[in-house]
């Protein structure tokens, strides 16, 4: 285990970016991170250039609509107060520059173990490997698709649903490195300000992360892993690129639509007759039996199940999209699909979703999801009637809360605010109870195609399987079974089996958010469009919580509880 860590930083001075920023204060709040010099670009006067016109637009994109608060100044002079500054004009082109023998040396004399680019250009030659561990920079895209400029920009263009950011340890090959950390953001298909505000400010951890690695011993954090990229550099898009861009983005009414658009969904609960570990299969049965729709302005989403008195008794978050409300509430589904009113298991203050339930010790326990900021264990009450507190388990936010035992020892995974589709956090214990311990490798990984729970981790055949959400499309979600390949206290590695879902032909059918196993049976649930009235309006509420609408219909679930 290394005690300290020399880091040196590559820059243009002491104004940063703010997501730059950001990443540099996490570093250096890393304990046993030594700064010991800025090296900082000793520009030579540049001649001036007619700059090209076929790039004209581009250049009007950046200066008047590009508004990404990632890139706003910062000016760190303060903080970094007291680090010396070495001067260094390397030479070369931009795209190749090289640092002076003399420069070279100097930097030699403070024996850095980490060079971290926040400037400068494309470096080339010896001063890639000066520091022990190389030079680190960010590559805001994914190298194996898209090299080159500007970031986060082309996945647009190319209506690629992921964006993805590379940490790589720099070689002679540009964005091509050794790759260290690589996450994948959904696309904000209607902003190139939005879409690299996401990445930047989703990758500032990594370098931090990267530091603790090699401070806790691990010998092969800075090796990275050779990259295969061999797509040609892009370059700045020419006016007819960012013509249409502007033509199909542009437009003030386009963000709008993005935004109202989860507001017109409507999600309910199905039950497919198989056990979870059929969709395994190279061509699984997917004929789900929906239940009957719920009331107008009512969700049920994130189901799971369990079997009381022989009949199937169903947990789900119930959402009331007038009040803004989330329950946690139970039906009984039946085969004839008679559908008594649900029953609230639990309710308070807190917006409740994603009851994850688990039987340990022939007790029924419940870890749902909650507003309230940590992560809480109940219990189903003998008398199936409600859900009582049990204890504390973690006291930290976590989206879908996901608790399993695997190989001798309890697990805890979920994601984190604000990024609840994309970093996956686990945590360790010897016993349901607690306490649980960090992964040492928080985040596992930040990958918007499986990175949530969603639903019931099984064994099959001696493997771990592990159900995520695939929120990558652009409409509606889908569920990715991940194979577990590697889980301890400080490794962690999985693999993509398949996708299961949207399921299309069937009644729910623009997405599907969970996968989860009663037995024999699995519980889904599945988007669609909310139902227009014979006008062509979209249905919706105009009246409080708790009343109809003059036009919705009784529906089964306004009679009498009578389970």
């Amino acid at each position: 285990m290394s005690e300290h860590l020399r880091v040196a930083i590559l820059c243009n001075g002491t104004v940063f970016k703010h997501w730059e920023a950001e990443c540099l204060r996490q570093v250096l709040a890393v304990k046993g991170v030594e700064l010991v010099v800025l090296i900082v670009h000793d520009k030579a006067p540049q001649p001036d250039r007619k700059p090209a016109f076929k790039h004209a637009l581009y250049r009007w994109l950046k200066r008047e609509r590009l508004r990404a608060h990632a890139l706003a100044p910062v000016d760190m002079g303060s903080e970094l107060s007291g680090i010396p500054h070495l001067f260094c004009q390397p030479v070369g082109p931009t795209i190749e520059q090289r640092f002076q023998p003399k420069d070279l040396e100097e930097v030699r004399k403070y024996a850095p173990d980490v060079l971290l680019r926040f400037g400068f250009g494309i470096l080339a030659g010896d001063i890639l490997t000066v520091a022990t561990h190389g030079i680190w920079g960010y590559h805001h895209g994914d190298e194996e698709k898209y090299r080159g400029r500007p970031a986060a920009f082309w996945e647009i263009i190319h209506g690629d649903p992921i964006t993805g950011v590379t940490l790589q340890r720099l070689t002679e090959k540009v964005d091509a490195g050794k790759i260290l950390r690589k996450g994948w953001f959904r696309t904000i298909p209607h902003s190139w300000s939005a879409n690299l505000d996401n990445v930047l400010a989703g990758s500032t951890a990594w370098m931090a992360l990267q530091c603790q690695e090699i401070l806790r011993g691990n010998k092969v954090a800075a090796e990275g892993l050779d990259s295969d990229a061999d797509v040609p550099l892009n370059k700045a898009p020419d006016n007819w690129v960012v013509l249409g861009y502007l033509l199909k983005h542009g437009s003030v009414r386009e963000e709008r639509r993005h935004a109202i658009a989860a507001e017109r969904d409507e999600w309910n609960i199905g039950v497919l007759y198989q056990p979870i570990a059929a969709l395994l299969e190279a061509k699984p049965s997917l004929n789900v039996r929906w239940l009957p729709a719920p009331g107008p302005g009512q969700q049920r989403i994130t189901p799971f199940g369990y079997m009381a008195d022989g009949q199937l008794n169903v947990l789900y978050g119930k959402f009331n999209t007038v009040s803004r409300k989330g329950e946690i509430s139970r039906v009984r589904p039946k085969r004839d699909n008679a559908l008594k009113r649900s029953r609230t298991m639990l309710a308070n203050e807190h917006v409740l979703s994603y009851p994850y339930l688990l039987r340990h010790k022939e007790r029924l326990f419940v870890i749902p999801e909650s507003s309230v900021g940590r992560v809480d264990l109940y219990e189903v009450t003998p008398d199936n009637e409600g859900m009582r507190f049990v204890r504390t388990l973690l006291n930290e936010p976590l989206c879908a809360p996901t608790v399993f035992e695997f190989d001798g020892r309890w697990w805890l995974m979920g994601t984190r605010a604000p990024w609840e589709d994309v970093a996956l956090f686990a945590y360790h214990a010897p016993a349901l109870e607690g306490p649980y311990i960090p992964h040492g490798m928080n985040p596992l990984k930040m990958d918007v195609r499986s990175a949530r729970p969603a639903g019931t981790p099984f064994v099959h055949q001696g493997q771990l399987y592990r159900p995520a959400r695939d929120n990558s499309i652009t409409h509606g979600w889908r569920v990715a079974l991940m194979r577990v390949l590697e889980l301890s206290p400080s490794g962690f590695r999985e693999e993509l089996v398949r996708t299961i879902g949207p399921l299309k032909g069937s009644a729910w059918s623009k997405g599907t958010g969970t996968l989860s196993a009663v037995g024999d049976l699995t519980l889904v649930d599945g988007k669609r469009p909310m139902p227009r009235r014979p006008n062509g309006s979209s249905a919706k509420l105009r009246v409080g919580p708790g009343r109809r609408s003059a036009t919705s219909k009784p529906t089964d679930e306004d009679d009498d509880d009578e389970d």
